[in-house]
Order: structure tokens, then C-alpha cells, then sequence
């Protein structure tokens, strides 16, 4: 077996994101997520000393490591990442970093991959679709998913507001106001067929950021294109993103903004890669 194993951990985006309710201590949503060809840099090792360790102490990484430790009885191992999502953007960075720390720990040590992913899905909001990627329909906290054919090949701009926004205050923030209706379902046969999406989007989330963080609101309305089969925000901000059909229509939107931007594209699963 090897004794180091490299490994992608890809961004999602949230195409639409409906809060359904609240359950226990967490809120239970459908949300429609894509894999964008972004992604952080992952090593893991074996450590001979028998201690689980990562550059970054306090990620979801070192949860999933410990879970799979216990439950297989493994060694040592240490995780180092190079990070090129933005941290607190709503792409998702670290629960994709504890996804591809969980599929790397599996090929490290040979473990059944059905079982390495029934054990790690419930601890993440995204982290059972980020084993996975490609495209698929998020319900509950997002463990139970439904995987669907992947979209056409978009090229995706993401847009990055200078603040950041709160998950747990967005959330929060959620409970007192109202909510729309919708399914990601017909965003997704929209998209599916090269329409424009605009129509069927929603996010539940997009009206608390922007109560939070007023640079959303202005830059939102500034990414408005016709040549955009849809433009939104993902998660709970405060990356906001517009979908193209060419890469020359994503960089003309781009020189237009004074933010920070980056031009990526949709990706198709990568589980087993």
C-alpha cells in the first residue's frame, strides 16, 4: 500500500438553495449543487508516531480522519493542504478538503469506500455530495442526496465581495423572514437544456447576506447579463457566481467588476478517479 496519497478537493457552487425547516440544531434544505473545476491541494501520509494531524487544526478534516481511525482501527497519518478556495464563501472549501481527506484515507489504507462514505456523510452539510461531485439534489442536511446526468459544460464566474458572510447568522437571520417556493428540480431541466434559469432561482440565504453584508446587493445587480443563463449566489455567500455558455462571455462580465474574480467551469463526478 502506499504511504502517501494526493488528491483534489473540488468547489461546489449552489445553483438554488430553499430552507425547508429546522431540525434539532440544524435546518434542513434542498439545494441543487454543481462541482466547479476549483479546488484545494490535499496530501495525506501515514505518520509512523501514530498521531492524526493537519495543517489546519481546527477543519473538518481531522474529524473525518479521527471517525475512520476509530472505526477501522488505522494509524497515524498527517494531512497537508494547499488552499486555493476562499475561505468563507459559501464554494464549500472545507467540507470539500474533509471529502477528499476521506477518499484519500480510503485509498491509503484500502478501506471499502461504501462504508467510508456511510460513516463520513453525516457529519457534513456538503460533504456526501463532495465524495461524489458532478451534479445532484441535496435534501435533509444534505447526506441524502440524488445524483443527476451532468449539466452541459458551463464556463462559471465567481465574483468575490471583499467581506464575508456568517453561515450560523445567515441561517439565523433565515428563521425571521419569509420563504420562497420552488424546486431545484426545474432549474436543473432548464439548465440542462441550455435556458436560461433565472426564473426558477431561488436562495433562501441570498436576502440574510444581503442584510449582512452590503456589498452583495450592488454587485449582484451589476452581474445582471442577458448572455447569463443564471446568476445568483452560492450557499450562504458571499461568493456570487453567473453561469456562461462561452469563456469570452464570462471575461467580459469580469472586466467590468472591480472585485475580485475568477472564471472557472461546471466538472462531471470525479469519485473514483
Amino acid at each position: 500500500m502506499p504511504k502517501t496519497i494526493n488528491a483534489r478537493a473540488y468547489a461546489k457552487i449552489n445553483l438554488f438553495l430553499r430552507v425547508v425547516g429546522t431540525k434539532k440544531d440544524y435546518h434542513e434544505i434542498e439545494s441543487l449543487l454543481q462541482s466547479v473545476d476549483l479546488y484545494d491541494e490535499i496530501t495525506l501520509s501515514k505518520a509512523s508516531d501514530g498521531s492524526i494531524t493537519s495543517d489546519f487544526p481546527g477543519d473538518n478534516s481531522l474529524i473525518v480522519l479521527n471517525t475512520l481511525a476509530r472505526a477501522f482501527s488505522l494509524g497515524g497519518m498527517h494531512l497537508s493542504v494547499n488552499k486555493n478556495i476562499p475561505l468563507g464563501g459559501g464554494l464549500g472549501g472545507s467540507s470539500a478538503d474533509a471529502a477528499a481527506a476521506a477518499l484519500a484515507c480510503a485509498a491509503l489504507w484500502n478501506l471499502p469506500l461504501t462504508k467510508v462514505k456511510k460513516l463520513v456523510s453525516p457529519l457534513f452539510g456538503d460533504i456526501a455530495f463532495q465524495m461524489t461531485g458532478g451534479t445532484a439534489i441535496a435534501r435533509g442536511r444534505g447526506e441524502n442526496l440524488e445524483v443527476f446526468p451532468s449539466l452541459p459544460l458551463y464556463y462559471v464566474l465567481l465574483a468575490f465581495p471583499e467581506k464575508g458572510v456568517s453561515t450560523k447568522e445567515a441561517y439565523a437571520l433565515s428563521d425571521t423572514l419569509p420563504k420562497g417556493n420552488g424546486s431545484g428540480l426545474s432549474l436543473y431541466w432548464a439548465l440542462s437544456r441550455g435556458e436560461k434559469a433565472d426564473r426558477f432561482y431561488l436562495n433562501d440565504l441570498l436576502s440574510p447576506a444581503m442584510l449582512l453584508n452590503d456589498e452583495i446587493s450592488p454587485l449582484l445587480n451589476k452581474m445582471q447579463d442577458e448572455r447569463a443563463l443564471l446568476t445568483g449566489m452560492s450557499g450562504s455567500g458571499s461568493t456570487l457566481f453567473s453561469l456562461y455558455k462561452t469563456r469570452e462571455d464570462a471575461e467580459r462580465m469580469a472586466s467590468t467588476l472591480a472585485c475580485k474574480t475568477f472564471i472557472t467551469k461546471s466538472i462531471s463526478p470525479f469519485a473514483g478517479k
